[in-house]
């Protein structure tokens, strides 16, 4: 996909929000995105018809969609797509894209599109599979279900566990093969690159694993671990896996492959 989206209206401050009627400022552009999985290419262009949006009627143009967002697909909005091309809406808020900031080696940034209102579905993970920094604009819950749809694709029965105040596993992921059924209990760290797993989040999985004889635990990050956390699990192999940023950006490009390995096996 290219950095720069073809653009046909260009933003100025107190550009206003392209809802008739409306006469409050513009806090998000507006584009228009599809994937070819089987090119595989992607359609990335401001939206000509709709090309900036307040925050108020960003929020009902997604809540009152009609359709899936998915490859190829249709999807209705009120406000945006009034061409009704195939594809989706997308947002960035003006505050990231508008002025381009330059980063450490003067290089333009790509404005990071907002994914608050994104389902979870093979087009986002394709698409963070290409971005895996954006990984990190993810809220919690939603990495939760992203690890979810992860190892769905990989053949296991998932579902998310209720979230609890304590913590200790956020999905059960079960596995049937002739042989009989496993279960793993898998957490989501959803860390900053600097922050490290430490060895209490480890043990306390261990813990979970232990009194509810599950056959294993696995903690996935999008950080890594310290070495007091390796050394812990290391004798647990068996028991326990550690998964962190490296390993969840390989689960991201084999996305769709069900030649791939269970992603507790060191394929």
């Amino acid at each position: 996909m290219a950095t720069d989206p073809k653009k046909w209206v260009e933003y100025e401050p107190g550009t206003p929000c392209f809802v008739g009627g409306c006469d409050r400022s513009a806090e998000y552009e507006v584009y228009i995105y599809d994937y070819y999985p089987h090119i595989p290419e992607e359609f990335f262009e401001q939206d000509y018809t709709c090309p900036f949006l307040c925050e108020i009627h960003m929020t009902e143009n997604e809540a009152n969609a009609e359709g899936r967002r998915v490859p190829r697909g249709f999807v209705l909005y009120p406000y945006t797509n009034r061409h009704h091309a195939q594809g989706y809406s997308k947002y960035a808020p003006i505050s990231q894209v508008y002025p381009l900031l330059l980063d450490a080696s003067e290089q333009i940034a790509v404005p990071q599109l907002i994914l608050a209102y994104q389902e979870v579905n093979e087009e986002l993970i394709r698409y963070l599979a290409s971005h895996p920094r954006l990984l990190y604009n993810l809220d919690p819950r939603q990495f939760e279900k992203l690890v979810m749809e992860i190892f769905r694709d990989k053949g296991f029965d998932t579902e998310l566990t209720p979230r609890t105040r304590d913590g200790g596993k956020d999905i059960h992921a079960v596995c049937s093969t002739s042989l009989g059924c496993s279960l793993y209990v898998i957490e989501c760290k959803r860390y900053e690159s600097s922050r490290k797993v430490g060895v209490e989040a480890v043990r306390a999985l261990y813990g979970v694993v232990e009194k509810e004889r599950v056959t294993k635990g696995i903690i996935v990050t999008t950080s890594s671990f310290t070495n007091d956390a390796i050394d812990f699990a290391t004798p647990l192999k068996y028991r326990l896996s550690l998964r962190d940023y490296d390993v969840l950006t390989q689960w991201l490009a084999g996305y769709g492959d069900s030649r791939r390995l269970p992603p507790f096996v060191d394929a």
